[in-house]
């Protein structure tokens, strides 16, 4: 009797143990897949890349934010299948980026430009 219940609690204490760990690499896949990505991106670069200061960042962040409210419903509209919604929304991230652009002098505009244009584009494939 005391082995099977010990047994019970391994498989138990397994089965934890496994589920917890696949959530976690779920969380991973979910993260690189660009679960709000772009936004955090823009940040990074200008916060890492660029040095900008502080203030910058914070404001480009609180663009990214009202621009995210924005974008969530046409997200959804894409999702349906909603063809005018991808162009409603290719016109929203051009505002965002001039938005973010009109906050950094020439020299920071050319740098952000160029680092902009060295990552991938539109959809990638895999996993």
């Amino acid at each position: 009797m005391k082995k099977m219940i010990r047994m019970g609690m391994m498989v138990a204490a397994m089965f934890f143990a496994v589920t917890t760990v696949a959530k976690a690499q779920d969380a991973q896949q979910q993260g690189r897949r660009g679960g709000g990505g772009g936004a955090g991106r823009i940040t990074a670069v200008l916060k890492d890349s660029m040095k900008v200061s502080d203030a910058i960042v914070a404001k480009a962040d609180s663009i990214q934010k009202a621009y995210a409210a924005q974008q969530a419903p046409l997200m959804e509209a894409m999702r349906g299948g909603d063809a005018d919604a991808r162009t409603k929304m290719m016109d929203l991230r051009t505002k965002q980026t001039a938005d973010i652009k009109a906050l950094l002098n020439d020299e920071q505009k050319a740098q952000f430009d160029k680092i902009m244009a060295a990552f991938p584009q539109g959809r990638r494939g895999g996993n």
